[in-house]
């Protein structure tokens, strides 16, 4: 049974873009060592401190840098208009993606926190103390869910005492903007702090019962105390990337292969990234240029055989200036040759590594001066000039790129979702399965959907090319579950998939909002389909294969007929049994839709509109296959 209080949660905490409804997921993070293994493998940093998260890949902040940092997110997708590729993302789940309160879902409290390795603040000498301070960016919401009034972002300093003294503050009063982020600079000038285990923290106050109540914080700095050019506050000298590479095939992530050869140059699109920088006194029209350059990486698989290839594409080219507060594009202007590439292979995979070229780490002469060593030695402001992307060639279409930020989903029972996929090819294909992650975000009750496949979305039966009943499964962090349909689908040139609901629970698919899919998501609320105004992609993907049902059904199913009562009926009957991919077909193999609800041991089957005639009852339990002849009068 659901949890009351659960539910009145999720129903103030989830938003609607268009008809769907937008929730915080659950995620989950690698475990950290215990607090004191974690203390003692810590060694003591000297200034200046520097993290803007840009190389982290597994979500974790550097455990070099930072302690009790697991439960804070760092992701590439929370953050609008960053100063640098990732950020950090406060929330209410602990360091094992769970909600720090579990039986009161209205508690709040201090939640997540970051606290920095020992700083050996006494190397700082005396004449140059009264010029350290603490710079970074923090955001409120960005793409995620907005804190309540009241919460708080805070950040604190330990003393010689071991004391922490909080020492900033933000609190959501009702009036901060969710799409910039904020540059904060806080002076370290209190004797207490100079001492060889120096540390702070940052930490948010807010709901303890979820991925709720969301702040940024991105581009952490301390300052050694040496002037930089005769001032006392930093000019990054860091041109950056801000945004990761877009897609390389048109509006996809990942292409069939065998579809994608069918017009390679049809398929292709130039990727773009977005870049920035942090130096803030340069006039317009005097910003110091950048270039990229960018090179594929090929992992072409054969009949289980990888072939491995590098080729440079650009080389400092695409010239761009990049004034402070702007997020210009650099677009790629040579793209892979698919002559290069092995149109029999099973599956290729390109992975596409840009750098731009800003001669941040070069100390330079006045009036520049970006990189003045006495300062900034030993940061490498380079580190974050690379970002990789990987585009599959494979068996599926992908929008998205693997990762959910949110969850985007329907709680009307009736409603009904489709995502449109255009092929890259004029030849018709067959689907036999779906790719599907329905990640958890706190109701864990058990649900079914009726997975769907459309041609057009007129609500004729002529267009439903398949329709099936069957519970969900909800998956750990950004795992997909593959739906295996019981045969082959055949589609050409255009096509939908997604589901109807069966209940009026929120049922959450993955959202990926990095990559928005404009035009492409259609709702179905009370009869009529309407284009969602959702910006990002679901993580949903329609796997084709053969159509000899070789890569559906493992061994030879045994048929067996199942008791429906009662038949005749007139639309409404039960199955004695709760079986899995249940299907009502006519006479001629058309899916006709039905609505069901599952118990224990039957299952009510409701066909919303009925017509005199006599169809085919279908479904599956594994490898075991039911039929039954329906008659409706």
């Amino acid at each position: 049974m659901r949890h009351p209080a659960l539910f009145i949660l999720i129903c103030l905490t989830t938003s609607a873009w268009g008809q769907l409804v937008l929730t915080p997921i659950s995620k989950e993070l690698p475990k950290q060592k215990s607090a004191v293994a974690r203390t003692q493998d810590v060694t003591p940093l000297s200034l200046p401190f520097w993290d803007d998260f840009a190389t982290i890949t597994d979500g974790v902040a550097n455990p070099a840098w930072w302690q009790y940092g697991n439960s804070v997110w760092i992701n590439s997708g929370m953050g609008i208009n960053q100063p640098s590729l990732n950020v950090a993302t406060f929330d209410g789940l602990d360091s094992l993606g769970k909600p720090y309160s579990v039986n009161d879902v209205l508690a709040k409290g201090f939640a997540d926190k970051m606290v920095s390795a020992p700083i050996r603040m006494d190397e700082v000498e005396t004449a140059n103390r009264t010029n350290v301070a603490i710079t970074f960016f923090y955001q409120y919401k960005g793409h995620g869910e907005a804190p309540d009034v009241g919460d708080i972002l805070s950040l604190h300093f330990k003393n010689d005492l071991g004391q922490w003294a909080q020492v900033w503050s933000i609190e959501n009063n009702g009036t901060l903007v969710s799409d910039q982020f904020i540059r904060v600079t806080i002076p370290i000038t209190n004797a207490s702090y100079f001492h060889d285990a120096f540390q702070f923290r940052f930490q948010n106050f807010a709901r303890l019962s979820g991925p709720y109540d969301t702040w940024h914080v991105d581009y952490v700095y301390i300052n050694n105390g040496k002037p930089q050019t005769g001032i006392f506050y930093p000019l990054f000298p860091d041109r950056t990337i801000s945004q990761p590479l877009t897609s390389l095939f048109k509006d996809y992530r990942a292409v069939p292969i065998k579809h994608f050869f069918n017009d390679p140059a049809a398929s292709l699109r130039q990727p773009s990234i977005s870049v920035t920088t942090l130096r803030t006194d340069q006039s317009t029209g005097q910003e110091q240029p950048v270039t990229y350059s960018s090179v594929a990486l090929t992992e072409s698989y054969k009949n289980e055989v990888l072939t491995e290839n590098e080729t440079n594409l650009d080389t400092n080219t695409g010239i761009i200036s990049v004034p402070f507060g702007q997020f210009p594009t650099m677009t790629l202007q040579t793209l892979i040759n698919p002559a290069t590439l092995d149109a029999s292979a099973d599956s290729i995979f390109v992975r596409l590594k840009v750098s731009i070229d800003s001669g941040d780490d070069v100390p330079k002469p006045l009036p520049l001066s970006d990189y003045d060593p006495g300062v900034f030695s030993p940061i490498k402001f380079r580190s974050n000039d690379t970002t990789y992307a990987t585009f599959a060639l494979a068996n599926y279409y992908a929008y998205d790129d693997g990762e959910a930020e949110y969850g985007a989903g329907l709680n009307k029972a009736g409603a009904q979702v489709a995502y449109r996929f255009d092929m890259l090819t004029d030849e018709p294909d067959t689907i036999v399965a779906v790719d599907l992650y329905f990640p958890r975000f706190g109701d864990e009750s058990s649900q079914s959907i009726q997975l769907h496949i459309l041609k057009e979305l007129s609500g004729l039966t002529s267009d439903i090319l398949y329709t099936g009943t069957l519970p969900i499964q909800r998956n750990s962090f950004n795992k997909f579950w593959r739906v295996k349909l019981p045969e082959p689908i055949g589609v050409r040139d255009f096509f939908h998939i997604g589901w109807r609901q069966t209940t009026s629970a929120l049922i959450a698919i993955g959202l990926d909002k990095n990559t928005s899919t404009a035009g492409k998501i259609f709702v179905n609320l009370n009869g009529a389909w309407e284009e969602d105004e959702l910006t990002g992609s679901l993580m949903m993907r329609p796997v084709f294969g053969k159509g000899n049902g070789s890569d559906v059904i493992t061994g030879i199913p045994e048929i067996k007929t199942i008791r429906a009562f009662p038949n005749p009926s007139t639309g409404v009957f039960y199955l004695a049994a709760n079986l899995q991919h249940i299907q009502l077909l006519d006479l001629t193999g058309k899916p006709i839709a039905i609505e069901t609800e599952s118990a224990q041991t039957e299952t009510k089957i409701t066909v919303p509109a009925p017509a005199t005639g006599i169809y085919v009852l279908r479904a599956w339990q594994g490898n075991q296959v039911y039929t039954q002849k329906i008659i409706i009068r």
